[in-house]
């Protein structure tokens, strides 16, 4: 437990000195909050993807990870240590968890390429080497064309290659499904439900798009890494000066989103409020379901309003908030533009893509 705890006193200190100016604390008490599983199964049970070793809830700001990631196996019916602790995964998670206040402004590219620059700087006992970053990066290279490892695809080579910076820009709020973002305001409302003198209307059922080639996720992780590596090591002026600016743009656009935050959880509470009302309304005498989110109700009868979501200051779209300052990053840039100078300054540093 000393060197797990370690591990998150170490990522919590190497956030709060990157020139980041995030000053991680935990949400509504004294401590964050972490949970281990003595079993990989009780672990998934929670919801965890399949092909984590650990994972950061957003929902309910909570760590977790199983039992053997952090070293621990049960021999002989007793716990002791098994093995290695992951540091990689959990410094890639908590840094998540300390950024939390942060996130939902990001692009999912540089949340993810964040925590995977925290992850890979040369650590050592409780320590990070940030002015080791390009020599931890290259042997990062090295570990991953050299090293296989047993997945949900078999055993195949780690090598991850660079998927350039115009494919990357446009995973912004999935890493698993590309969505370009670019003008600010929410999309135009879909079409009225039909509705008919019988009362006839659709109730669209909620569906969830997943990215079938999951082995291409490693390569967009990479591609995150190494262009969070590039805009704080070699990007203008070398001192990362772009992304600190970016990150003060980040910092004042949460002041603006104090009101929202209190309007979403009413929302919230108004939804849930809707789904009570839907199902008291499918009681009354006449209503049908006719099943594939259709229904039939008495033209006398009148179901409940939906509630609106709330918009964001300015009239932006909440989900598209983490495109809005990526100019900063860009500086009158294209994103092809900017792919040929990250390429260019691995290739200077001998560290090829």
């Amino acid at each position: 437990m000393q060197e797990v705890c370690r591990a998150f006193e170490s990522t919590h200190e190497l956030v709060s000195k990157l020139p980041w100016g995030i000053v991680p604390w935990p949400h509504g008490g004294a401590y964050f909050h972490a949970e281990l599983f003595k079993t990989r199964a009780d672990y998934l049970a929670t919801g965890a993807p399949k092909w984590s070793a650990a994972n950061y809830s957003v929902n309910d700001r909570i760590f977790r990870i199983p039992f053997e990631e952090v070293g621990v196996a049960l021999r002989s019916g007793n716990y002791a240590l098994g093995g290695p602790i992951n540091n990689d995964t959990i410094t890639h998670e908590v840094t998540h968890q300390m950024m939390h206040e942060y996130l939902r402004f990001m692009p999912l590219w540089l949340v993810e390429g964040t925590a995977e620059y925290t992850a890979h700087l040369p650590y050592n006992s409780g320590r990070y080497n940030i002015s080791g970053a390009l020599d931890g990066f290259k042997q990062m290279r090295r570990n991953f064309t050299q090293s296989k490892r047993r997945g949900l695809f078999g055993e195949r080579a780690m090598e991850r290659k660079w998927v350039g910076a115009e494919e990357l820009w446009g995973y912004t709020t999935s890493m698993t499904k590309r969505r370009v973002i670019t003008e600010l305001t929410p999309d135009p409302p879909e079409p009225p439900r039909p509705a008919s003198s019988s009362g006839f209307i659709p109730v669209q059922p909620i569906s969830f798009v997943v990215d079938p080639e999951l082995l291409t996720l490693p390569d967009r992780y990479f591609s995150s890494h190494a262009l969070v590596f590039f805009f704080m090591h070699f990007d203008g002026d070398g001192k990362g000066t772009r992304l600190k600016k970016y990150f003060d743009a980040i910092h004042e656009e949460r002041q603006l989103w104090v009101d929202f935050e209190k309007s979403v959880e009413d929302y919230k509470v108004a939804v849930t409020k809707f789904a009570e009302a839907w199902a008291e309304f499918k009681k009354n005498p006449g209503v049908q379901d006719l099943g594939g989110g259709m229904i039939r109700y008495p033209s006398s009868l009148h179901p409940p309003d939906e509630p609106k979501p709330p918009v964001g200051p300015g009239n932006i779209d909440p989900t598209k908030m983490c495109a809005k300052h990526l100019g900063i990053l860009l500086d009158g840039r294209t994103p092809a533009t900017l792919d040929r100078e990250v390429r260019a300054a691995f290739l200077k540093a001998d560290s090829l893509l």
